[in-house]
């Protein structure tokens, strides 16, 4: 992606954001955002928060929902426990659910999942310098991409990943 085309797309991103934060803190599913022109993800390349490296480009082939969020984010929170349900509705199905914190620190973040009982795996965004190539301005912050790398779906807010309409997104995006 050009650095214009990452302005474009980042601008788009926080005018999306904004609209939607405007409608409702908790859309359902069935109102992602299906983007035109499928742009390529911009990279990811973080540690998790024990400290092993993180490439988005090795989940190439894979359905990959990337959800931006933070421990103080509450529509965060609330959705953590359908982002836990998925990953193991999917478990071993081509679909990856990669969290990205934003600027928190790993103590912070494995108290949180310890405190919730999750054991999702949490990349960290020390700097979100990731976020703002995504266009992430609003948490959670939720995109799922293809196994191509494009970006085909983003959300902005809460939403319940086990719904019938997340889970057949997901579905579809297997299938093609």
């Amino acid at each position: 992606m050009t650095p214009a085309e990452q302005r474009r797309w980042r601008r788009r991103q926080l005018l999306l954001g904004l609209v939607l934060a405007a409608l409702s803190p908790c859309l359902p599913a069935s109102e992602f955002k299906r983007l035109s022109g499928q742009p390529l993800a911009p990279p990811v390349e973080l540690l998790t928060s024990d400290g092993a490296p993180f490439s988005l480009s090795h989940l190439r082939g894979q359905v990959v929902l990337i959800n931006f969020w933070a421990t103080w984010c509450e529509p965060c929170v609330a959705e953590m426990p359908s982002l836990q349900r998925l990953q193991q509705t999917f478990q071993g199905q081509g679909v990856a659910v990669v969290l990205i914190n934003y600027q928190e620190g790993p103590a912070r973040i494995d108290e949180f999942l310890r405190k919730l009982g999750l054991t999702l795996s949490v990349l960290r965004d020390t700097d979100g310098s990731v976020a703002r190539n995504w266009g992430a301005r609003i948490f959670p912050a939720t995109y799922l991409v293809d196994r191509a790398g494009h970006i085909r779906y983003a959300h902005a807010g809460a939403a319940d990943w086990t719904s019938a309409d997340a889970l057949g997104i997901i579905r579809a995006m297997l299938a093609s």
